[in-house]
């Protein structure tokens, strides 16, 4: 009787499996990792409809929250009579938000960019704040600072109409409106229409109610036409703003400052070892750089820390390059009027945090803490993946003493807090999963194809050994005597 297969057959076998083994082993390890990369590259690219990344952007799935904190000017009433008792003030809140962003009229284009608008919706959330809508805040005239910012520098006779319209229509230094008017609803005041009237040159209120956030709730087009890479080319440009409003320029600063760039803030490329980062901010018409500091871990992910520290809002005073953002103020704020429609706004960190003491000095009731009003946000290193993202700042406006409004004519010039906000977004448990597949899957491979490799190294020891053993020929069959043993005992 003949056997299926002989030594022979086997060896061949095992010599057939050792290098299949070996080809393969040394595929993966060699290939995988760029293999892999370009796929991952692909999916977190926003250059088609198609990819993860696209998906994700054009309508975030992370859970986002702005949460304000309101000032409430406590001694109002008396600051108003006697311009020598410093403004006192309380922080009140937190009034939660929920806030969803969804990405409208979305155009891919050759250069490897997309022009996009970005809407964003809020929704108040009680069951987070400390506080309700209805909460009368005692706040700064906004209107009156406004209007008299814009004719600073015109005639005496000029400030004086202007103060007659003021008193015509009963505006004070200070007025009280509830959370809810003071930020997405508005209330109706008749100095805008006279304002609009006037026809002051540089003068053009977007709005015909006030609110510091009004007709921005499901707004499309109130931050404007950005510009970004898609990152399908390059994924180290993913998400930089090239253009704002068509400009890769704004008019608002001067030199550098003016330069449009920076991520959106929610999309990101591998920032890898990167020593810092910067945000392009549509509230401000520049950026924000925030610098590395340390790590952070959420979900058993490590990621880079960036904060954002004292070079923000440096006018010049520290650090050289951010001379274009002086305002004729101390250092710790960004002036934002020419942003902000001619507004008398200046940009800075909660509780004037790491500005110039005399800001803190000049009112009460100002505590600034690294913990609670520092802005910084984590990233995955390997992929860009926002691990936390806490962007925290403040408007305030300045009070200036001003000859021909009465109001304000015997008033110390004054740096006065309106509010601060905190935007809030955190990785998800299970977006964690997505993340942790994508950081597994690169060394998986790898290791995979260093076991395969060192299968097939084996099976050529084992091939190796056999022929060692029983010879390079051998025959392919061998020939089977049976006896019967009961012929065998004949």
């Amino acid at each position: 009787m003949w056997s299926c297969c002989s030594t022979k057959c086997a060896k061949w076998t095992n010599l057939s499996m050792a290098t299949l083994f070996v080809a393969l082993g040394i595929s993966l390890v060699l290939e995988w990792e760029k293999t892999f990369q370009r796929i991952i590259n692909y999916e977190l690219s926003v250059c088609s409809e198609k990819t993860k990344g696209f998906k994700m952007w054009k309508e975030t799935p992370i859970p986002m929250y702005l949460e304000f904190h309101m000032f409430n000017w406590t001694n109002a009433h008396l600051v108003a009579k006697d311009s020598g008792i410093k403004p006192a003030f309380v922080d009140l809140g937190p009034y939660v938000f929920y806030e969803h962003h969804i990405r409208d009229n979305v155009t891919f284009h050759d250069n490897d960019t997309i022009t996009y608008l970005n809407k964003r919706l809020w929704h108040f959330e009680a069951d987070k704040s400390n506080g309700t809508l209805e909460d009368v805040i005692t706040i700064l005239n906004p209107l009156v600072v406004i209007v008299a910012n814009v004719i600073k520098d015109e005639h005496y006779l000029v400030k004086r109409a202007v103060n007659f319209f003021l008193e015509e229509k009963g505006e004070s230094l200070f007025l009280h409106k509830n959370v809810r008017e003071l930020l997405f609803d508005g209330y109706d005041d008749g100095l805008i229409d006279i304002a609009l009237k006037l026809n002051i040159s540089g003068f053009n209120l977007p709005f015909t109610k006030f609110g510091w956030f009004v007709d921005r709730n499901g707004s499309a087009t109130y931050d404007g036409v950005f510009n970004m890479y898609s990152g399908g080319n390059d994924i180290r440009k993913l998400g930089l703003i090239t253009r704002w409003n068509y400009e890769h320029e704004t008019s608002y600063y001067p030199g550098e400052c003016a330069v449009v760039n920076g991520s959106s803030g929610e999309l990101w490329y591998a920032p890898h070892d990167d020593k810092e980062v910067a945000i392009f901010s549509p509230d401000m018409c520049s950026n924000v750089k925030l610098h590395r500091s340390g790590t952070f871990t959420l979900y058993g992910i490590e990621g880079n820390e960036y904060v954002g520290q004292d070079d923000v809002f440096d006018n010049g005073t520290k650090y050289e390059s951010s001379k274009c953002y002086a305002s004729g103020v101390r250092t710790g704020v960004r002036g934002v009027s020419t942003c902000k429609f001619g507004a008398p706004a200046y940009m800075s960190y909660p509780h004037f945090y790491l500005a110039d003491p005399g800001y803190i000095h000049d009112v009460d009731g100002m505590s600034p803490n690294a913990e609670l009003h520092a802005t910084k946000m984590a990233l995955e290193p390997s992929t860009g993946m926002p691990l936390h993202v806490k962007a925290a700042f403040q408007l305030n406006l300045l009070m200036s003493q001003m000859e021909g409004i009465d109001v304000l004519a015997k008033m110390k010039t004054t740096m006065m807090p309106c509010f601060w906000f905190a935007q809030k977004a955190e990785l998800t448990e299970d977006l964690s999963v997505l993340a942790k597949t994508i950081l597994i899957g690169k060394p998986a491979g790898v290791y995979t194809g260093y076991g395969i490799l060192g299968l097939g190294i084996l099976l050529f020891v084992i091939f190796g050994f056999i022929t060692y053993k029983t010879g390079w020929k051998t025959a392919s069959y061998r020939k089977v005597d049976i006896v019967d043993a009961s012929q065998h005992d004949g």
